[in-house]
């Protein structure tokens, strides 16, 4: 079974982790993936070597997002309308050329590893292949965007997809899509069930493992952690993650006017983080507005209790799994102090318990299964 795959990135973000670890449990199955990506996105060496590597034929195209910048005054007001002309063009050309794509590939059915291309849906429409459409973020509440032209035009056009699959129960209830026949919810896969770890000798620190971008609360965690830092000048706080340059410097300063510059590491892009959070005392997940948020999930397999922000996917993992939900800098202040003076024994029930959830509910296996499930029973109803 031939799938065409339309990516928005090929950078090692949230959502293309997600997507490799979904394509290497589908091609075991027999899947064979045809992957098209933007054509003027930055790529990730890691991510190009990974197609390379297995063979995966790939296109690009001009695969732009149904979503704009948020205009916050009179100039980015009219960059705005210069942005929605330029997207236009883009959508027609990218139309185009995933017409020509499907033409030569001739997929059994195209999948959008993304809410916010469209285009594939229309192919798909045109072409009589079935369509699958994966929404993998909130659009506005994470990423401050506007949805063009809509948030009710999108909601009435993803209807028509043969399949939507949102990454949590949020985002489904957001898009209006309880009670749709054709939404599933299918959480992120982030390891097997089997590959699971605890390290009862924890290190003192906490640590932050996302981008380094102000949605996701840096200064939040900052704040709180200066706080703590003044009883325990042991612990450190470790922010993992690459970002703008600019924000980091900020950042910095930030830190140094809070009184704790000398216990906060920024320590760059981690190629791999697990390492970290099997020795964390506690990952700290500050975003606002987590589509999914793999690292809350992650952190549970590597053995690492999470404080996370009482906030969409952050929330609804940390519902299932257990962990410190916070909504505000104070609340974030006392899990920490909670956290540190839990006897060993507790803390370790806490983590083992945490573990077997998601094991259980965002391993690979569970995730790969029910995308298959759902390819076969589209196969089945094309017939």
């Amino acid at each position: 079974m031939k799938v065409l795959y339309i990516l928005n990135a090929a950078f090692m973000g949230g959502a293309t982790i997600s997507f490799i670890n979904m394509i290497e449990g589908l091609m075991v199955k027999g899947i064979i993936p045809i992957v098209v990506i933007p054509r003027w996105e930055i790529r990730d060496k890691v991510f190009m070597d990974y197609l390379e590597s297995h063979h995966i034929n790939y296109y690009e195209a001009f695969l732009t997002m149904s979503a704009l910048h948020r205009p916050t005054n009179l100039l980015t007001s009219l960059r705005l309308c210069i942005s929605c002309c330029s997207m236009m063009m883009k959508k027609l050309l990218s139309f185009y050329e995933l017409m020509r794509i499907v033409e030569r590939e001739k997929p059994n059915i195209i999948h959008t590893n993304t809410g916010v291309i469209r285009e594939g849906l229309y192919v798909a429409r045109i072409k009589g292949i079935p369509h699958v459409m994966h929404l993998r973020e909130y659009q506005d509440l994470d990423f401050n965007w506007l949805i063009f032209p809509s948030k009710s035009y999108f909601e009435k056009k993803i209807t028509h997809s043969d399949y939507i699959i949102t990454i949590t129960e949020g985002i489904r209830e957001h898009f209006h899509l309880n009670g749709k026949t054709n939404a599933i919810t299918i959480y992120n896969g982030m390891f097997s069930r089997h590959d699971i770890h605890y390290n009862p000798n924890k290190q003192k620190y906490f640590l932050c493992a996302s981008r380094i971008i102000p949605e996701k609360g840096h200064k939040d965690v900052i704040t709180a952690f200066a706080k703590f830092y003044k009883s325990h000048q042991e612990y450190n706080l470790l922010i993992a993650g690459f970002g703008d340059d600019t924000f980091i410097e900020e950042l910095k300063h930030f830190s140094l006017s809070q009184g704790c510059a000398e216990a906060v590491e920024f320590i760059g892009y981690q190629k791999d983080v697990r390492p970290l959070m099997i020795n964390a005392t506690a990952l700290v997940v500050a975003s606002y507005y987590e589509g999914f948020g793999r690292m809350t999930a992650e952190a549970w397999f590597n053995g690492c209790i999470v404080i996370g922000r009482n906030t969409a996917g952050t929330k609804e993992i940390l519902d299932i799994t257990g962990g410190y939900k916070f909504d505000n800098v104070s609340e974030l202040y006392a899990s920490m102090e909670k956290i540190i003076s839990l006897p060993e024994a507790d803390y370790q029930q806490q983590v083992l318990l945490g573990q077997a959830k998601a094991a259980d509910r965002f391993s690979n296996e569970t995730n790969v299964s029910q995308i298959y499930s759902l390819y076969i029973n589209l196969q089945q109803r094309n017939k």
